[in-house]
């Protein structure tokens, strides 16, 4: 996973048209709920195969940023 998948599946999760950026999270995005989180995890989770829903720290991940450094930190990232 890289930092444009990232943000594709960010975007995606949060149905949002605009380009969703490094510096983007909760408190920056109104769409950036509770479900959306929950849908966020789930797209990154079937991007790594599954891989993804043993990191805990992704439940409360809630910046862009956040997400893709714990997402190197477990191996999870090739940019």
């Amino acid at each position: 996973m890289n930092t444009n998948k990232v943000l594709k599946l960010i975007q995606e999760a949060l149905d949002q048209k605009e380009p969703v950026t490094l510096n983007d999270s909760s408190e920056t995005l109104e769409q950036w709920d509770s479900i959306a989180q929950l849908q966020i995890l789930m797209l990154i989770d079937q991007e790594t195969g599954g891989k993804a829903a043993n990191i805990p720290e992704l439940a409360i991940a809630l910046s862009v940023q956040t997400i893709i450094d714990t997402l190197k930190d477990h191996g999870l990232f090739d940019d």
